[in-house]
C-alpha cells in the first residue's frame, strides 16, 4: 500500500512538472510570435523612405514638364514652340509665385499683399519679369496708376461738381428762407409795432372815470369795510364787486379802453372777461353770454363785448345782473363812484 502511494505521488509530481514546462513553452512561443508581428506592423505603417519620396517627386516633376511641353507643341503653332519651351524651362526652374529678394534686402514681397511696395520699388528690381499676359511689371504698374489717376480725376471732377451744386442749392435755400424770414419778421414787426402803439396808449386813472356798461340799478353794492346781505345766500358777507341789475340778453359795453387778458368761466359768476386798463388797473365783467372778444384782443370804451346771461344759482333771488369788479394791483376798488 505504501509503495503504491509513493508511486502515485511521484507520478503526480512528474505530471505537474511536465505541465508547467509545457505551459511556459507555450507562453514563450506566443510572446515571440506577437513581438514579431508588432515589429512587422510598425515597419509597414510608420516607416518612411525619404529617398524614394524624393525620387518620386523628381520623376513626377519631369513627367509634368514633358506633358506640358508636348501639349503646347500640339496646340501652338510651330513658330511659338521654341519660345514656349524656353518659358516653361524658366518657369520650372523658378517654382516661386513671387520675386526672390536679394541677400540683405530685408523685404519679402508677396503678390496681393505688398503690391504697393512693388510699385514703389526701383525699376531695375522688376526688369525682365513679365505677368501672365506678357506685359512687364513696370508697364502694368504704370497702367494701374494711370487708371487710378483717371478714376481719381473723374471722382474729383464729380465731387467738384457736387460741391459746386451743393453751395448753390444751399444759397438758394438760404435766400428763400431769408426772404420768408424777412416777410415773417416784417409781419411780426408790424404786428408788434401796432401792439406796442396800442399798449403804450393803455393808461387809466380814477379821474378818467368809467363808462356805465349797462343801464340798471345797483342790486348789491361794493363793500369791503363791512358785510352786506346776499338774498340768495341769505347771509351777510364782504363784496369786492358791484352787481348791477340788467335784463337777460342786454348788451354789455366796455367801461374803458383796454386789452383782454382772460376769458374764463366759474360756478359763481358764470362766463367772465378780465380787461387790463393800464397803470395796474384791471376790470372784470361777469354773468355773461355770447362773448365777442378773445384773449389778447383790444377793446375800446363803449364797444359791445358780450350780453347778459341768466343769473347763476348764487344770484337767483337777485335776478339777472352784471358782475363788475375793479382792482388796482390786485386790490379791489369801488367802481360805483367812477361810473359816468
Amino acid at each position: 500500500m505504501r509503495k503504491n502511494r509513493r508511486n502515485n505521488t511521484k507520478k503526480e509530481r512528474i505530471i505537474m512538472i511536465a505541465s508547467s514546462v509545457f505551459v511556459l513553452s507555450a507562453l514563450t512561443m506566443t510572446g515571440i510570435y506577437m513581438k514579431s508581428n508588432q515589429e512587422a506592423e510598425q515597419d509597414d505603417g510608420y516607416t518612411l523612405d525619404f529617398t524614394a519620396l524624393e525620387d518620386s517627386v523628381e520623376d513626377k516633376y519631369e513627367e509634368i514638364a514633358q506633358n506640358v511641353q508636348s501639349q503646347e507643341k500640339e496646340d501652338a503653332p510651330e513658330d511659338q514652340v521654341a519660345g514656349n519651351a524656353t518659358d516653361e524651362a524658366d518657369n520650372l526652374e523658378d517654382d516661386l509665385d513671387y520675386l526672390p529678394m536679394e541677400v540683405g534686402s530685408g523685404t519679402v514681397t508677396i503678390p496681393g499683399l505688398t503690391d504697393r511696395e512693388l510699385e514703389e520699388a526701383p525699376e531695375g528690381s522688376a526688369a525682365g519679369r513679365e505677368e501672365a499676359d506678357g506685359k512687364p511689371v513696370a508697364e502694368a504698374s504704370a497702367q494701374g496708376r494711370k487708371a487710378e489717376a483717371g478714376t481719381q480725376t473723374e471722382d474729383g471732377a464729380q465731387a467738384s461738381a457736387d460741391a459746386t451744386e451743393e453751395p448753390q442749392q444751399e444759397a438758394e435755400n438760404a435766400d428763400s428762407a431769408a426772404a420768408g424770414n424777412e416777410a415773417a419778421d416784417a409781419g411780426a414787426v408790424d404786428s408788434a409795432g401796432s401792439n406796442e402803439v396800442e399798449a403804450q396808449t393803455l393808461h387809466f386813472a380814477e379821474s378818467d372815470g368809467l363808462l356805465r356798461p349797462v343801464s340798471g340799478e345797483v342790486l348789491i353794492p361794493f363793500s369791503m369795510d363791512s358785510s352786506v346781505y346776499f338774498s340768495t345766500l341769505d347771509q351777510f358777507k364782504y363784496n369786492p364787486a358791484l352787481m348791477i341789475a340788467a335784463e337777460t340778453g342786454a348788451a354789455v359795453s366796455a367801461c374803458a379802453d383796454g386789452r383782454v387778458i382772460s376769458v374764463f368761466e366759474n360756478e359763481e359768476i358764470g362766463k367772465a372777461i378780465t380787461v387790463e386798463l393800464g397803470d395796474g388797473y384791471q376790470i372784470t365783467y361777469g354773468q355773461l353770454e355770447e362773448v365777442r372778444v378773445t384773449e389778447g384782443s383790444y377793446v375800446e370804451s363803449g364797444e359791445i363785448i358780450a350780453f347778459i346771461a341768466a343769473p347763476t344759482k348764487y344770484f337767483s333771488v337777485e335776478g339777472s345782473n352784471l358782475y363788475l369788479k375793479l382792482t388796482m394791483n390786485g386790490v379791489p376798488v369801488d367802481p360805483e363812484g367812477l361810473l359816468r
